[in-house]
């Protein structure tokens, strides 16, 4: 029996756990490095066309085409540049900024991350950031939009160039919105990023956004935790707020109403008349 138990297991080493440990990580950083961008973008099948209500097509600095959607609301109202979560894309993002402007009158301006919708390239992390800079120099150059009248909102992996855009110094916004925000890529599944390349780094960069800050976050959220959001607003030294919404989770924040309540309370106290 115990040469059979040998020929199967081997001999036991305190090696062997460490052996086993080692290969663990390696095939987990060999994901983080090569093939994270397609677990964090998942991108939908593109469902939209040019004829798309509301469609604008704006160039990123690399030239490359960024869908973008323009809601017009009411000229003396803040503008909310939106980022999205990565399931999404503008099209199945419409009603949800067609009922926000229809019942606050804010304008709204969303665009699609690269590989998405009708948006050049394939979708990445700097790519994204490219794509929402696009969109603040559209409203603020092209539109003349005032930076303290506009309100950056993020909701899931939209968090990531949300935070990032509000960090920078030359960025003035009214206001930050995070929903469901996530402390960096590589915390979500570990807790701590144990890798030498981690992805939307929100926890370092959510201390150099001087803008009020507002955080969203479902108290049953499994898939970024209830901890991250809460540790992006404690991180945050200026004026904030944290709320934590009672019965939700992950992908049903917009059937709370107190979700609305909360953005809409935040983006008219920031309001710049």
């Amino acid at each position: 029996m115990s040469k059979w138990r040998k020929y199967l297991i081997g001999t036991w080493s305190w090696k062997r756990p460490l052996y086993s440990i080692l290969s663990i990580y390696i095939i987990l950083l060999i994901i983080v490095l090569f093939f994270a961008d397609k677990l964090i973008f998942p991108a939908p099948e593109n469902t939209y066309d040019k004829t798309l209500e509301n469609l604008i097509l704006l160039e990123n600095e690399s030239g490359q085409q960024v869908a973008s959607l323009y809601i017009k609301g009411s000229p003396d109202l803040p503008t909310l540049l939106w980022s999205h979560g990565n399931a999404e894309d503008l099209l199945s993002l419409t009603p949800l900024l067609q009922h926000i402007r229809d019942n606050q009158g804010y304008n709204i301006l969303a665009y699609d991350y690269p590989g998405y919708g009708l948006s050049d390239g394939k979708p990445s992390e700097n790519g994204c950031y490219e794509n929402i800079t696009a969109a603040w120099v559209y409203l603020t150059d092209k539109l003349s939009v005032p930076q303290d009248k506009i309100i950056i909102v993020g909701q899931s992996v939209g968090t990531g160039p949300s935070t990032w855009l509000a960090s920078r110094e030359q960025i003035k916004p009214a206001g930050l919105v995070l929903i469901a925000p996530f402390k960096s890529i590589n915390r979500v599944p570990f807790g701590v990023n144990i890798f030498p390349k981690d992805r939307f780094p929100n926890i370092n960069r959510i201390e150099n956004v001087s803008a009020p800050l507002l955080v969203i976050h479902g108290k049953k959220d499994a898939m970024i935790k209830p901890s991250h959001g809460k540790a992006i607003h404690e991180a945050h030294t200026g004026d904030k707020s944290l709320m934590i919404i009672e019965n939700v989770n992950h992908n049903d924040v917009w059937g709370s109403d107190e979700v609305y309540q909360s953005l809409y309370k935040f983006i008219d106290k920031n309001n710049k008349q």
